[in-house]
């Protein structure tokens, strides 16, 4: 064992830490089964953002950024083109979804913060 090394206490499956499953299903069924969040510009801003991200995040792991690109460089700031979802390894989507982790986080945490949820 490396001594100052320490495990992940928690998996980052598709970009979600492990350990906020259970707030992310709660916000989850507040979001409408299709469309905008009703007042997606004033007390429902973090929900719609959390829906936003959660769609693009699912985007990546699933079809490889083929349908929201775009979203998902403007929530997470980076876009894997093609080429590198191609090409990618495990190592890759590994990085990718701790990436996706560090962002998606503190959404899940001001949307919840900001309906209640807990």
């Amino acid at each position: 064992m490396y001594k100052g090394y320490q495990f992940q206490l928690f998996s980052n499956d598709w970009g979600m830490n492990s350990g906020f499953e259970g707030l992310a299903d709660k916000l989850h069924e507040l979001l409408p089964l299709q469309g905008k969040v009703q007042f997606s510009r004033s007390k429902n801003k973090n929900l719609e953002l959390f829906r936003k991200a959660q769609n693009a995040a699912y985007d990546l792991f699933n079809n490889g950024l083929c349908n929201k690109r775009g979203l998902f460089n403007n929530i997470y700031g980076f876009a894997p083109t093609q080429k590198d979802v191609y090409y990618s390894n495990r190592n890759t989507w590994t990085h990718w979804e701790d990436m996706v982790e560090e962002i998606m986080t503190p959404i899940i945490q001001a949307a919840a913060k900001e309906q209640g949820v807990q």
